[in-house]
C-alpha cells in the first residue's frame, strides 16, 4: 500500500515483511472470530510508538544508547525515511478512550470488528527524530549509513479521523516534547 496516511479500512492483503504479516493475522483471526461468535471486537493500530519503558530493540532507544556510549548509529535509506512516531502517554490515552466509549453498540450497526489507527496524524523525518535525540542528550552521533532494509517503507502516516470521530483520540505530544522525557528516563533508569 503506497496510499498516504494509511486508514484503518486500507486494505492490507500483501505484507511485504514478517512483522507486517504477524499484524495482519492477528486481524484475520480476530475478523473470524468476531463473526464466528458474534462477539464485536475492537483492533488498535499503533503507530511508531516511543517513550519510558518501550521496546529496547526500537531504532529511538537504540540512537539514545549508542549515542550515550560514543557508538555510531545505523541510518537506513540515507535517512530518507519518516515515521509517525507516537509518544507512550498518547497511546495509553487513546487506548482508555476507546475502552470507555460505547463502541460495541456502535459496532453492530456496522461491522463486528473494528480496526482503529492510533498514531500522531503526521510523519516526521528521522533525521529530524534524531536531531532531537542528540539535542536532549547534549552531544551529537556518528551516523552510519545503511541502505534501505528488506521489508521496510519510506514512510508511515496514520489517519485517525476515525478514531477521533468515535471516541475522541486526541494526540497531544509532538517529537519536541516526547524525546526530552524519554532521554530523561532512560539517563535515570540506565545511568
Amino acid at each position: 500500500n503506497t496510499k498516504l496516511p494509511y486508514a484503518a479500512e486500507d486494505r492490507t492483503d500483501e505484507p511485504l515483511s514478517v512483522y507486517a504479516a504477524t499484524k495482519k493475522s492477528a486481524e484475520i483471526m480476530s475478523h473470524a472470530y468476531a463473526h464466528l461468535y458474534g462477539l464485536p471486537l475492537t483492533g488498535l493500530r499503533f503507530f511508531t510508538v516511543y517513550g519510558p519503558w518501550g521496546r529496547p530493540d526500537m531504532a529511538y532507544f537504540l540512537f539514545t544508547k549508542k549515542i550515550l556510549n560514543g557508538e555510531p548509529i545505523p541510518i537506513f535509506n540515507n535517512g530518507e525515511m519518516r515515521r509517525n512516531f507516537t509518544y507512550i502517554d498518547d497511546v495509553v490515552s487513546g487506548v482508555i478512550s476507546c475502552l470507555y466509549a460505547d463502541l460495541a453498540a456502535e459496532s453492530k450497526a456496522k461491522v463486528l470488528n473494528q480496526i482503529y489507527n492510533i498514531g500522531n496524524n503526521q510523519s516526521e523525518s528521522l533525521m529530524d527524530f534524531v536531531k532531537e535525540i542528540e539535542q536532549a542528550i547534549g552531544t551529537s552521533a556518528a551516523y552510519d549509513f545503511q541502505p534501505m532494509q528488506l521489508g521496510d517503507v519510506k514512510e508511515t502516516v496514520a489517519d485517525i479521523s476515525t478514531s477521533v470521530q468515535d471516541f475522541g483520540f486526541a494526540p497531544k505530544t509532538s517529537i519536541q516534547q516526547g524525546i526530552p522525557k524519554f532521554v530523561e528516563w532512560y539517563r535515570s533508569y540506565y545511568e
